[in-house]
């Protein structure tokens, strides 16, 4: 599929518009430690992992003009009308990433002061987190959103923002634990 991002598609959402039961579909350069990501998958209304995922990326990593789809019908299907949403980093704007978790507070550096993220733990079955300064990022009572989920906003002391990027407190499976691995997007 061809695409005007004019970089290298860091994180790729798909969905089937016009059929019930369809998942959005979660491209990441971050699944699989960041080796081969195009072989793996996510579920964007689902808490679970990052699994093998072939049909959906045909195996094949994005480029800066184009992404593949493979022969999976959430992605691709001859009568199918589908929406893709595509994110890359812009320096001092946006940061795709993904870090290995520690048991102590983790500082992740994206370049700038960021008011949004989303986070995934990817090695195990989480919710994707949405915190936001509007709403109280740093406070130490995190008022947080999960795609997956339509419950209300909650609150949880996740860490803050930084001038160059942000903390998390250590020691939490869903976002920050030794041994586990996670994505993100953050933005300005």
């Amino acid at each position: 599929i061809h695409h005007d991002l004019s970089k290298i598609p860091e994180m790729i959402w798909v969905k089937r518009r016009e059929t019930s039961g369809s998942h959005w579909r979660v491209y990441h350069k971050g699944l699989n430690g960041g080796t081969n990501p195009e072989q793996y998958r996510l579920l964007l209304d689902s808490n679970g992992q990052e699994e093998l995922g072939s049909t959906l990326w045909n195996d094949t990593a994005p480029n800066s003009n184009v992404f593949i789809v493979g022969s999976n019908n959430d992605v691709n299907s001859a009568s199918g009308s589908y929406i893709a949403m595509l994110f890359a980093s812009v320096d001092g704007i946006s940061k795709c990433g993904f870090y290995d978790g520690s048991d102590s507070e983790l500082t992740i550096t994206t370049g700038f002061q960021p008011r949004f993220v989303i986070l995934k733990r990817v090695s195990g079955s989480d919710p994707w987190f949405v915190l936001d300064t509007t709403r109280g990022w740093g406070s130490g009572n995190d008022q947080y959103l999960q795609l997956q989920a339509t419950d209300a906003q909650t609150g949880y002391d996740f860490g803050a923002p930084t001038s160059t990027g942000f903390t998390l407190v250590g020691n939490v499976d869903s976002f920050n634990a030794n041994g586990q691995q996670y994505i993100y997007y953050a933005h300005a």
